[in-house]
């Protein structure tokens, strides 16, 4: 099993694994320790190229990989979404390393996050990506240096600057085209995706556009109805739209139905909302590090409604 999964990392370190062996290569991962994933990143790091790092670092970068992949196995119904995330941690370690990712063939790679949870990624051009509860993430880049993201979701991107390779996020019939840029992009709604830019400059288009393009500046929020195909740029407030990279639940006037499913992804829970006169309601809040009970409760006192939990199953009347 060892020796196996060893075999097959040093032929995707050397750029010679087909499709059906990475595909191997990517059950295998969850299957091994944490020191043979290690052991197989250090052996095979040698002659690629680059300056080793000193013992010190490696054992800095070992210990934030081994705490990122017990954090991510704690409960088992994170099971496949672990799988997908140690393979990302797999190519963020060969970044960190020193492994030459640029011999390794085009390949196409998905990072899934469960409700209740998120993670941060670093993808093989350097580029940061937040990823929030309840999202997922599909990219591929080739030899030729081309970089293209799907996502469902919301995510958070610091795109490394490569002026001759356009960084480019599809979400449902949308294209977001950057060089290198920080920006936030949400596709939890099923009829508008927002796209929130930070810094940097993004164009908009795609099919859903009906051809036409949209330049967007700093410090602006583009909104697309998939209804219409409309597109409304308005001034943003980061601190709203950007706030759950720092850990924060916030919103806005959003209607309760709204901000239940927001709670729900960012907790993990499901909601029934059994009284239909206060769906409607508008909310305002921010919330940090307070657990569900603790918003749950702050909401009822505002909003004057009652609520029971029974595990992840929560009940408001």
């Amino acid at each position: 099993m060892i020796s196996r999964f060893k075999q097959l990392y040093r032929k995707y370190v050397n750029g010679h694994i087909g499709l059906e062996e990475f595909k191997e290569l990517r059950g295998s991962i969850d299957n091994v320790s944490d020191d043979c994933l290690w052991n197989a990143m250090i052996e095979n790091a040698d002659g690629c190229g680059f300056v080793p790092m000193s013992d010190e670092m490696k054992e800095a970068v070992k210990h934030r990989l081994r705490h990122s992949v017990m954090r991510l196995r704690l409960r088992s119904y994170f099971k496949y979404a672990a799988a997908a995330v140690i393979s990302v941690l797999l190519i963020t370690a060969a970044v960190t390393i020193g492994i030459n990712i640029r011999t390794i063939p085009a390949q196409e790679f998905t990072a899934s996050i469960p409700a209740g949870s998120h993670t941060n990624l670093t993808l093989p051009d350097r580029t940061r990506v937040q990823l929030n509860s309840a999202s997922e993430l599909n990219f591929e880049w080739d030899t030729e240096g081309e970089r293209t993201v799907r996502l469902y979701g919301e995510a958070y991107f610091d795109v490394a600057k490569d002026r001759e390779h356009t960084f480019r996020v599809l979400v449902s019939d949308m294209e977001v085209e950057v060089h290198g840029t920080s920006f936030n992009v949400n596709a939890y709604d099923d009829d508008n995706i927002t796209v929130s830019l930070v810094s940097g400059k993004v164009s908009l288009g795609g099919s859903g556009l009906k051809g036409n393009k949209y330049i967007m500046q700093p410090g602006e929020k583009a909104t697309y109805s998939r209804t219409d195909g409309s597109v409304l740029i308005s001034k943003a407030d980061m601190s709203i739209e950007t706030g759950w990279t720092r850990g924060d639940l916030v919103f806005k006037r959003k209607k309760l139905s709204e901000v239940i499913a927001m709670i729900e992804r960012r907790y993990g829970v499901e909601i029934e909302i059994q009284c239909d006169s206060i769906s409607n309601d508008t909310l305002t809040g921010k919330f940090s590090n307070e657990d569900v009970t603790d918003v749950l409760s702050s909401l009822s006192d505002m909003y004057n409604f009652k609520y029971t939990i029974k595990k992840n199953r929560i009940t408001i009347y």
